[in-house]
């Protein structure tokens, strides 16, 4: 079972979307994944307003935000140092990844805080070609 790099709770294994497999911190509420489970959820978020997006991220951004300055943590997946990354495109949004494993790590609702930008992005990128721009 993986240990909760910011709250050395144990994490349980969750099967979020059509083929991912996350671990989620019961207590802090954080999320890992690996890269080709965030694959698979990034390519199913027009999909989550069919389920109750606290089925995958249930914890709150204000709650995860008091473990930012906990950083250059052990991964939960192989225990190699972790390291702070800005989410591409969305510099508010500070992960932890690891290098070795591929593992990245969502305080609790970073990776819904992630999809909406995503999603708002996406939209409005849509709009910009529609209008030629």
């Amino acid at each position: 079972m993986m240990q909760c790099p910011k709250c050395g709770s144990s994490m349980n294994a969750v099967a979020a979307g059509f083929a991912a497999t996350i671990h989620r911190c019961e207590n802090c509420h954080g999320i890992a994944c690996n890269d080709d489970a965030l694959s698979d959820l990034q390519r199913q978020w027009f999909l989550w307003p069919k389920h109750d997006p606290r089925e995958i991220d249930p914890g709150a951004a204000r709650d995860g935000r008091r473990w930012n300055d906990k950083s250059d943590v052990p991964c939960p997946g192989c225990g190699a140092q972790m390291h702070t990354i800005q989410a591409p495109g969305q510099q508010h949004i500070r992960l932890d990844r690891c290098v070795a494993c591929r593992m990245t790590f969502f305080d609790a609702g970073e990776m819904t805080d992630l999809r909406f930008d995503t999603l708002a992005d996406s939209v409005r990128g849509l709009m910009a070609r529609l209008r030629g721009g």
